[in-house]
């Protein structure tokens, strides 16, 4: 299961210039900021739930027989 979620991405705001960045969950984990065009280094805090992701990719891949595990 380790990696699995990478792909997911999540959009944050640079405090700077208000840009939305787009960020994989992969950085996320690993690398915890983003750069944004401007300059700015953006802090990034995964406090999100896991049950909350795990809600999203329901609605995004609603569980079938053939994939519900």
């Amino acid at each position: 299961m380790a990696g699995e979620l990478d792909d997911i991405e999540a959009q944050v705001d640079c405090p700077r210039c208000g840009r939305v960045l787009s960020v994989s969950y992969r950085d996320i984990r690993l690398l915890k900021a983003a750069s944004c065009a401007c300059g700015a280094l953006v802090r990034l805090q995964d406090d999100t739930p896991l049950s909350i992701v795990q809600k999203l990719i329901d609605e995004a891949n609603p569980p079938q027989g053939d994939n519900d595990v």
